[in-house]
């Protein structure tokens, strides 16, 4: 004979909770019969779940419909889930902007702060003071205060653990982008942190609402000063023992590749060094330019006015490119691999010739390459997914703002 574990009554109350809190919290709002259908719970028990839920903040109960339940002949209740119970944030702390985003717990925006980052920011304290003085603002923005806020994401370019820390030691660079920023927001402000490389979250803001929703494997390759990617296998965002895939140095010794550098660098770096080459004018515009402000826009500008200079650049980065995407299609197996950032509204041209290439280097054939429609904001929407989906399972041990 098995010996069965007693489930307690507060057990079995706790999983009912969550059972009625995820079903209302997709819903517009819900009838009480309505929630019996849906939970398989019985009347008693779903309407003293509600009624717990709205004591703790996070449903409310709407005008009762004039129709009568027809279990009981009663006007039926009709409950809503609170968006407003409370905020999350979401920021992107990156190497030259810091973007902080307040979201209701619906993720629709409330208000957004973009801060530049300057070289006298390139400390540890001054970094961490950069973060919170933009989470701040886009709080103020928003009309919510701090004690609203439920949960935080931020995206850095690092890797980082499953604990939130990066560990790697050889990288200076790595450890000035995450400084132990979920212990200095959670020891200042008290506020729940949760700190991800910033492609991890690029692709959890595609397979949110970009090309990644009907995909079950893909890739997200953040592609502007230096690439890292964020890897999702059957709908789960990989992440090694040390928060490590994804990291692109490996790229240092790929033959016709050789650095991690993005597709923003490859093409500024590129364009600038054939027209150090150049001998006299060759009809290209951007021999008109002066070196040190061409960029990419620039080049990607003049390559679809078919200027050959640009034309030639962007051929050549589309290569190195095609072997990029293959090397890491090989290791991964995707279905789609995404180029994000802020390079990815003007590189259609280049990624034309990247998929007309890349076929040439894998097997089975057929990798869709797509640019992301989600803009530079994406690590920021994929850091309000991630602080979102830790308030939903943590729902029942947190307390909404306005009863703190």
């Amino acid at each position: 004979m098995v010996d069965r574990v007693p489930v307690s009554s507060r057990h079995l109350r706790e999983a009912s909770a969550r059972l009625v809190l995820d079903h209302l919290w997709d819903a517009d709002d819900v009838t009480g019969s309505a929630l019996i259908d849906a939970t398989g719970l019985s009347r008693a028990t779903v309407h003293g779940v509600c009624d717990e839920l709205i004591e703790q903040g996070w449903v409310t109960e709407l005008e009762s419909l004039r129709a009568a339940d027809h279990r009981n002949g009663r006007p039926a209740r009709r409950y809503a889930f609170d968006a407003r119970a409370g905020v999350v944030v979401g920021v992107d702390a990156g190497q030259h902007r810091i973007s902080a985003t307040v979201a209701d717990l619906r993720g629709a925006t409330l208000s957004r702060t973009v801060l530049p980052v300057t070289p006298q920011d390139g400390t540890p304290t001054r970094r961490l003071a950069l973060i919170e003085e933009g989470i701040l603002a886009a709080l103020a923005d928003s009309g919510a205060d701090l004690r609203s806020v439920l949960a935080v994401a931020v995206g850095v370019p690092a890797p980082v653990d499953r604990d939130g820390r990066t560990v790697f030691q050889d990288n200076p660079f790595w450890e000035l982008m995450n400084p132990d920023i979920a212990l200095h927001l959670r020891d200042r402000l008290g506020w729940t942190t949760l700190t991800d490389n910033d492609a991890n979250l690029a692709a959890v803001a595609e397979h949110w609402q970009g090309h990644g929703r009907d995909a079950r494997c893909h890739i997200t390759l953040l592609a502007g000063e230096r690439f890292g990617a964020g890897v999702v296998d059957d709908g789960r965002l990989l992440r090694g023992a040390h928060g490590g895939v994804g990291e692109m140095r490996y790229l240092d010794f790929v033959e016709g590749v050789g650095s991690a550098d993005g597709i923003a660098a490859m093409v500024r770096d590129d364009a600038r060094a054939q027209l150090a080459r150049l001998d006299g004018h060759t009809g290209s515009s951007l021999q008109d330019m002066d070196p040190a402000t061409l960029d990419a826009a620039s080049v990607f500008a003049a390559a679809l006015d078919e200027d050959p200079l640009a034309v030639s650049v962007i051929e050549h980065v589309a290569g190195r490119l095609a072997r990029i995407v293959a090397t890491f299609a090989s290791i991964y197996d995707p279905e789609r691999v995404i180029i994000a950032g802020a390079v990815a509204e003007s590189s259609e041209p280049l990624l034309e010739l990247v998929r007309h290439e890349l076929d040439r280097y894998v097997d089975p054939p057929g990798i869709q390459v797509l640019a992301s429609g989600l803009g530079r904001d994406i690590v920021t929407v994929g850091a309000v997914k991630r602080a979102l989906d830790h308030v939903r399972e943590n729902a029942l041990d947190i307390v909404p703002a306005e009863l703190r």
